[in-house]
């Protein structure tokens, strides 16, 4: 094979190459640094600073009511975008369980 046909063959796959590259979509990332935090008006709150798609926090809670005895019930607040933050309330007096920040395409 002579240096002019090797050239255009190289040049050719390299000009391939960039045209898949550039047509390639975005990779997808769940959500990451995520933190939770507990308020003092009752709301149990997640955000996550990095990624992509969307999050939610989720939260087991014990409440303990004298006429009704105790009871678990679990909660979650909204799915939100990366960024912004998912919130729920938890009622007064009640103890949390465990708590945990849900992520999603």
């Amino acid at each position: 094979m002579n240096t002019k046909k090797c050239a255009s063959l190289v040049g050719a796959a390299l000009v391939s190459a960039a045209i898949v590259a550039g047509t390639a979509t975005p990779a997808q990332a769940i959500p990451d640094t995520c933190s939770t935090s507990f308020s003092a008006d009752g709301y149990l709150s997640s955000y996550c600073a990095t990624g992509t798609g969307y999050h939610a926090i989720y939260v087991v809670y014990r409440f303990v009511n004298p006429q009704l005895g105790g009871y678990t019930e679990s909660a979650w607040g909204p799915w939100v975008a990366v960024g912004s933050t998912s919130s729920v309330r938890v009622p007064g007096g009640a103890s949390i369980l465990s708590s945990s920040v849900q992520k999603r395409d």
